[in-house]
């Protein structure tokens, strides 16, 4: 199912527009903005991407060109790969919402919303009902995001993600430049990936699960570039048949990122307040610590197990 001719017809109306994605922007959420941009700006729109901050190790990830820390006012916001309102970037109300989240309401005047490996996919779906072609420079940008998103091709990895790949490697995507983008990491990453491995717990059973807790201030303990700790679910798998969950302390709570292995974590993160993807989910926990907040998530694991997993009877030891 493609756009509505109502979307379409908005978009080719604008002259200016402010592309808006979520907070703690990621390769991803980048992508799909840069993209929509590029895409805008084909049809005679001139328009710019919405990050006040933005990650130094995610500085490839977006032209600075195209970036804005205010949103003008008077410009119609269209909202990208945010199933919420309340993750956006701007506080108040969005005109386009585009976003390939399951559970989003769409949450916009006019919205599409689809499942998709990426963002980055939608955006493709617009280019082409509104003849714009695809041409190297954005198929880079779109492979990025479907790349980001699939944590490099290791998560998500469905056969409609290779179909995609392989349509954007045609178009003259740079894939092996996003490949090495994708690779970079700073000098203490390694010995604070295997500082945050060791204090992980596992609890056993049908449907296992594996918590890891970053403490606050363990990343700057390393000299992490900022935000590369978002970097952990490309190295550390959820048990096979299971869930990871990992727990990052913040100075205003703790952000969940969930992520399985054959299961649909939505419940889960619902349960939680979050959202997300069936097999990538993601929780803010606001004014709680890594106590309260693994407390909060045993909780609301015991009540969705039995009945989101019912083929199997979970335990886990007291």
């Amino acid at each position: 199912m493609g756009p509505e001719d109502g979307l379409l017809r908005f978009l080719r109306g604008l002259k200016r527009a402010v592309v808006v994605p979520h907070i703690l922007v990621d390769v991803d959420a980048l992508a799909t903005a840069e993209g929509m941009c590029r895409l805008l700006e084909r049809i005679g729109v001139k328009a710019a991407a919405l990050v006040p901050e933005r990650p130094d190790i995610f500085a490839w990830a977006l032209d600075e060109r195209l970036r804005v820390r205010e949103a003008p006012a008077g410009i119609p916001r269209i909202a990208v790969d945010t199933a919420r309102p309340e993750r956006l970037q701007v506080v108040g109300p969005v005109d386009v919402c585009i976003d390939h989240h399951e559970d989003n309401p769409g949450f916009a005047p006019l919205h599409w919303v689809q499942a998709a490996p990426s963002c980055t996919c939608l955006v493709a779906g617009l280019a082409e009902a509104l003849g714009v072609e695809v041409d190297a420079p954005l198929a880079t940008v779109l492979y990025r995001g479907l790349a980001g998103d699939t944590q490099g091709f290791t998560v998500g990895l469905e056969p409609n993600v290779f179909r995609w790949a392989a349509r954007w490697v045609e178009a003259g995507a740079d894939a092996e430049g996003v490949s090495e983008d994708l690779q970079r990491r700073s000098p203490g990453f390694w010995s604070y990936l295997s500082q945050v491995e060791q204090g992980g717990v596992s609890l056993d059973g049908p449907v296992p699960m594996r918590v890891v807790g970053v403490a606050r201030g363990l990343p700057e303990r390393y000299s992490l570039l900022p935000y590369e700790h978002a970097l952990l679910p490309n190295h550390i798998l959820p048990p096979p048949g299971g869930v990871l969950v990992i727990l990052q302390e913040g100075s205003s709570g703790v952000r969940f990122r969930i992520r399985s292995r054959g299961l649909d974590i939505l419940p889960l993160a619902h349960r939680l307040g979050g959202g997300g993807h069936p097999h990538a989910a993601g929780v803010q926990m606001q004014g709680v610590g890594l106590a309260a907040a693994r407390d909060a998530l045993l909780a609301a694991w015991d009540e969705v197990v039995g009945t989101s997993f019912p083929q199997h009877v979970a335990h886990r030891d007291r």
